[in-house]
């Protein structure tokens, strides 16, 4: 009997292909491997599933944890897992997710409104579409209308400091598949690198899993009476008095340290006026004593931005958007951010995401006033990246040239940006589409880099066959065996692109291929077979 049915996989893949592996990277290759090759994917994680054990030892589970940017000075790390051990975890989870949803305080109680699981078997979503940060902001309202304080705080170091062996007894006492929890905490292991604690951010299996471990400290507040709501680990509590706050605090604070090893962040706990808090909320009312510009954030805020090109609205949801956004100045919205020492960061990743719903000579228009002031923005650069590359094809070839100096010139002049090893990621995707000769040499510098980690070589490669650069890629086979697993798979999808080259350099290494290297093989001969492919990166 299989320990994940073929149903949690397949959901598994839709939700990769459809949302991504994670929040933080750019999306690898084998997406494209899932979506078109389903049958042959699920193969390959069937076999996962029967021999797990062997196969953890032959197919190790491969991962770079590479630092991305937290605000202007801060940093955590994030781990990129390899495609096939994270759909297979992600699938693990979906065979437990109901259980551990069960396992929760009920959606009913208007209490915990992070990551509801409620699956779309036709989307491949995941999560519930109707609680979510807005619902969470919503119900914060109503609490603080009838309070007189209000606590807000969150965890420190949340989903780095999770301990697998309290996950572990949590999955336990929730699921009744015991080989699934069991499997999954031999992932989150090797994943951590050895140690027991540490989840891997940005990805949805470890967003149920984190939710599964607070649900305990939930019930405990809620036992003790505590009037409260939370999304993921930021707590807000609501009190009559200063003291009722105080003592709220510390049974929260008692709770996770206790039960979960885990503390609050000293900095971002503040006790405010309910009033206080209102005229804070995105949401709240407008009011006479907002300026104007607040006013404008406010509105633009309150647009609900949760667009799913899948979904069967899709079309008239993009021009509900479109319409929606076109009430609003958002060059002029992002001018007077640019002013400023430090950026909304929220209402800066909305205004950003909206440049794609904009007239094309709006378009330009605000793809410059990014590259403009990629200072400034520092801390969204993934949001601005991922924004580039969707409008990139559409601009002007005088705003695409520019855009693409703007970044080249990041990569030539060692800025911080780019020292950010998930920023040069999506940096160097952008610069695949950079016809400039001086590309090649700034990859070639980038790739040779000893601080240069194999996730970025990977996208090097990627980059390069995307520009045809044969000659690069030609001297790259003859040294191959020096390079790590990212970097081999990476130079198989290459390696189409060379003739008769690479399909003798194939047929020579053909016995060193894995089945699961061979499986991918196969789908790329298909993808490679006639026409030349424009890899998609």
């Amino acid at each position: 009997m299989p320990t994940v049915a073929d149903a949690s996989i397949l959901l598994a893949l839709k939700n990769i292909v459809h949302f991504g592996d994670t929040d933080v990277f750019p999306l690898p290759l084998e997406r494209h491997w899932f979506e078109e090759d389903e049958p042959g994917v699920l193969a390959v994680l069937r076999n996962f599933d029967v021999r797990f054990d062997e196969t953890v030892g032959s197919y190790p589970v491969t991962f770079e944890k590479v630092l991305t940017g937290v605000g202007y000075n801060g940093f955590r790390a994030a781990t990129q897992i390899d495609p096939l051990w994270n759909a297979y975890l992600l699938a693990l989870v979906i065979e437990l997710a109901p259980h551990i949803e069960a396992a929760r305080v009920p959606v009913e109680r208007n209490t915990v409104f992070s990551y509801r699981y409620l699956p779309d078997l036709e989307s491949g979503g995941l999560f519930s579409k109707t609680e979510g940060w807005r619902s969470f902001q919503e119900r914060a309202l109503a609490l603080a209308s009838d309070a007189k304080f209000v606590l807000a705080t969150d965890i420190s170091d949340f989903y780095q400091r999770i301990y697998h062996h309290r996950l572990e007894n949590a999955l336990q006492l929730a699921a009744p598949n015991k080989e699934a929890a069991k499997r999954v905490q031999v992932i989150l292991f090797k994943l951590a690198g050895g140690t027991s604690y540490g989840l891997p951010i940005g990805g949805n299996a470890a967003r149920l899993l984190a939710e599964l471990l607070l649900n305990r400290v939930d019930r405990l507040l809620l036992a003790s009476s505590v009037t409260f709501c939370r999304f993921v680990d930021d707590y807000l509590i609501f009190a009559k008095t200063r003291e009722e706050a105080q003592r709220a605090l510390v049974t929260l604070s008692d709770s996770l340290m206790r039960n979960e090893g885990l503390t609050l962040s000293r900095n971002k706990s503040r006790l405010m006026s309910a009033s206080e808090f209102r005229r804070a909320s995105p949401l709240a009312e407008l009011e006479h004593s907002d300026s104007a510009e607040e006013q404008r954030a406010k509105r633009f805020l309150r647009i609900r931005w949760n667009y799913d090109p899948y979904s069967p609205t899709a079309p008239e949801d993009y021009h509900k958007l479109v319409d929606e956004v076109a009430g609003f100045d958002v060059l002029s919205m992002l001018a007077t951010e640019f002013r400023k020492a430090r950026v909304d960061e929220s209402l800066v990743r909305q205004l950003v995401r909206s440049i794609v719903f904009l007239d094309p000579p709006l378009r330009d228009g605000a793809a410059l006033s990014l590259v403009e002031n990629l200072q400034t923005l520092y801390p969204v650069f993934p949001t601005v990246a991922r924004v580039l590359r969707k409008i990139l094809p559409d601009v002007s070839p005088e705003a695409k040239a520019r855009i693409l100096l703007e970044l080249r010139g990041l990569l030539r002049s060692g800025s911080h940006i780019m020292m950010v090893p998930s920023n040069a990621l999506y940096a160097v995707r952008l610069l695949a589409n950079d016809p400039s000769e001086e590309v090649d040499v700034l990859y070639t510098q980038l790739y040779q880099a000893p601080t240069t980690d194999s996730l970025l070589r990977r996208d090097i490669i990627y980059s390069m066959t995307k520009r045809g650069a044969h000659y690069w890629l030609s001297d790259l086979l003859k040294r191959n065996a020096q390079l790590a697993s990212w970097e081999r798979r990476a130079l198989l999808a290459a390696s189409f692109s060379l003739g008769d080259e690479g399909k003798h350099w194939r047929a020579q290494r053909e016995a060193e291929l894995s089945e699961i290297e061979r499986a991918y093989r196969r789908w790329l001969g298909i993808k490679n077979n006639g026409a030349p492919w424009d890899i998609p990166i």
